[in-house]
């Protein structure tokens, strides 16, 4: 009885042993190359597997001031400029190809008064933002 006792508890030791030389790997339901990013913005929060969750964040950021949170923008005096934000859930809206938005996001529209964002973002951010404004206010 001794020896079986014995038995047991070198067991469990070296189980506990093995369990706590393995490198830690924890098991999540998203993907491998995730990484968790506190937002700067803490009422918008990316989430895990979200392909969209930095467009979200820089809509939030940037674009709501002008397009609102619903995306339906409108007329507005931002300091000495008067801004003509379209409806992105507009029919007409919706029928503008891609290339179109990139190019007015890159570019700006002076007489609307959206500014160039060409060099404060990315290719992928542009492409990303379109993608998000696409299903966020055109797919409902």
């Amino acid at each position: 009885m001794k020896s079986f006792k014995l038995g047991l508890i070198l067991t469990a030791f070296a189980i506990f042993i093995i369990a706590c030389n393995q490198t830690g790997s924890v098991s999540t339901n998203a993907p491998a190359n995730t990484v968790a990013v506190a937002p700067a913005n803490p009422e918008v929060t990316p989430l895990a597997g979200d392909e969209l969750g930095s467009a979200r964040k820089i809509y939030s950021e940037i674009c709501v001031k002008c397009h609102k949170e619903d995306g339906k923008g409108g007329v507005r005096q931002i300091e000495d400029v008067k801004i003509k934000a379209p409806d992105f859930t507009s029919d007409r809206m919706k029928k503008d190809e891609d290339a179109e938005w990139i190019k007015v996001i890159e570019n700006g529209e002076k007489e609307d008064g959206m500014p160039a964002f060409k060099g404060k973002l990315s290719d992928d951010e542009i492409k990303d933002l379109v993608k998000f404004i696409r299903k966020e206010f055109q797919q409902k």
